[in-house]
């Protein structure tokens, strides 16, 4: 049993969990089907309207945080290219979810270190410090920096003034 009767995550039991799942012993949960069970319509297509777009958005997001799922590194993307990441990338891949409090996945529309990735994060979102680093260590030519177009990033939950 992976809680106790304190609702308390028992942590080896979920880190031999997280191991089967890895080693492909154990099946995982497809977040979008686990967000639409706990009440949340995600249409495969997006609302139209731009208002519905938004709060739709912020539904889905906010489900993920219920399930244990962050998304950082958005406000490069508009509110369509967020929920086409989340609805046909990021929340179809089979994962194993947090039984409970202390374990949170963390997704990024960035990728995984591709040069247009690398790209992403050093105009919007490494600091003077990162972007010499770079600089320096790679020997590249950095793109100038630029605000990004959106300004969710510091709203997103995990991400505010009262995260931890």
């Amino acid at each position: 049993m992976l809680i106790d009767d304190d609702d308390e995550v028992d942590p080896i039991a979920e880190a031999e969990r997280m191991d089967r799942f890895f080693d492909g012993e154990e099946p995982g949960e497809v977040p979008l089907e686990v967000l639409r069970e706990n009440g949340i319509g995600i249409p495969a297509k997006p609302p139209a309207g731009e208002t519905e777009l938004r709060a739709k958005l912020w539904e889905i997001i906010e489900g993920m945080a219920d399930i244990g799922m962050v998304v950082e590194n958005t406000d490069h993307l508009s509110d369509l290219e967020l929920y086409r990441y989340l609805v046909d990338d990021a929340l179809i891949e089979e994962t194993v979810l947090p039984m409970g409090p202390g374990g949170t996945w963390h997704l990024s529309p960035i990728g995984s270190g591709s040069a247009e990735d690398n790209q992403i994060y050093l105009r919007y979102y490494a600091d003077d410090e990162y972007r010499e680093m770079w600089r320096r260590d790679f020997g590249a030519v950095l793109p100038p920096r630029e605000t990004p177009p959106c300004d969710r990033d510091r709203f997103l939950p995990g991400h505010g003034p009262l995260a931890s």
